[in-house]
């Protein structure tokens, strides 16, 4: 009897962390943060902050905001003073790995901790490279 109390207790040892490391991260709540940009015309989130034929470096105040989550599945919205889209992620299995995409461009990032996660974003026409480091609003 001692024996498979011990066996029993080992196995709940080994199966403990793994459990906790299945688990996706929460990410539903308000996500701000501010992009370092690159446009070369005006584009989504900088208006037209962009007018011209040289690229620009500019910066736009973000909010993503997620709704809803399933086994690392994100849906919700980015939103700026200016725009407002569908933003999907999705997680990779290393829990850390971000890809995201909208209506015209898409990201790739990695959370930092649970409560900050950056991304880098991509768009070709009108040209757009960003990079925002996003902090979850505390409710």
């Amino acid at each position: 009897m001692r024996r498979s109390v011990l066996f029993v207790l080992a196995a709940m040892s080994f199966t403990g962390p793994a459990l906790a490391q299945d688990a996706w991260p929460d990410l539903v709540g308000k996500w701000v943060g501010k992009s370092r940009a690159i446009i070369m015309s005006p584009a989504g989130h900088y208006g037209s902050a962009g007018s011209g034929s040289e690229p620009r470096f500019v910066s736009a105040d973000l909010v993503i905001e997620i709704t809803k989550q399933d086994q690392g599945r994100y849906i919700g919205t980015i939103v700026s003073a200016g725009h407002r889209e569908e933003k999907f992620m999705i997680l990779s299995e290393d829990r850390k790995t971000l890809r995201s995409a909208d209506s015209d461009g898409n990201s790739v990032g990695h959370i930092i901790d649970s409560n900050s996660f950056e991304l880098c974003y991509a768009q070709m026409a009108p040209t757009v490279a960003s990079c925002a480091l996003f902090r979850r609003e505390k409710q």
